[in-house]
């Protein structure tokens, strides 16, 4: 009598499927949230980039004047309302060099009535910013509001301003 060995230990039946393994089982939900994960992942690298490019503009002084004298003029209150905040991702550039520098940039603000921009080109000379455009654009009105002071104003007609 020729009889068969016990089969071994983990062997399959002839003719069975083999057992499925883990992805198998879960492919419907797996590979949805690995797309998910790539995406999200790309999204969180892109807005860290534009975060780390608009930090030297959000930390400027020309930046923070802009906010603090358009929070203080009475037409861009009335118009956006208080409190007012800078929403995110100013544009444009800065570049500073001792005691010298420019810049030129944009930043869109918001207030409980509404939104606007705040257009700013500044000089820095001896250690002082000089704003040679520093203005509010306000929904409903077709000309923009100057935020200069006297001495910004003087400065722009004058060749050498300190």
């Amino acid at each position: 009598m020729s009889s068969l060995p016990p089969p071994l230990p983990g062997a399959r039946a002839p003719g069975q499927r083999p057992p499925r393994n883990w992805l198998q089982r879960n492919l419907r939900w797996a590979l949805p949230l690995v797309a998910l994960l790539i995406v999200g992942g790309w999204s969180l690298t892109y807005w860290m980039g534009l975060r780390q490019m608009a930090a030297p503009l959000e930390s400027s002084e020309p930046y923070r004047e802009a906010l603090a004298r358009a929070g203080r003029d009475p037409e861009v209150g009335a118009a956006l309302g208080r409190p007012l905040r800078a929403k995110p991702f100013p544009f444009g550039s800065i570049s500073q060099f001792g005691d010298g520098g420019s810049a030129d940039m944009t930043i869109r603000v918001a207030g409980p009535h509404g939104s606007g921009k705040l257009g700013v080109r500044a000089q820095r000379s001896d250690g002082r910013w000089f704003y040679t455009r520093l203005q509010a654009e306000l929904p409903g009105r077709h000309a923009p509001v100057d935020l200069r002071d006297a001495r910004d104003r003087d400065c722009t007609v004058l060749p050498r301003c300190r």
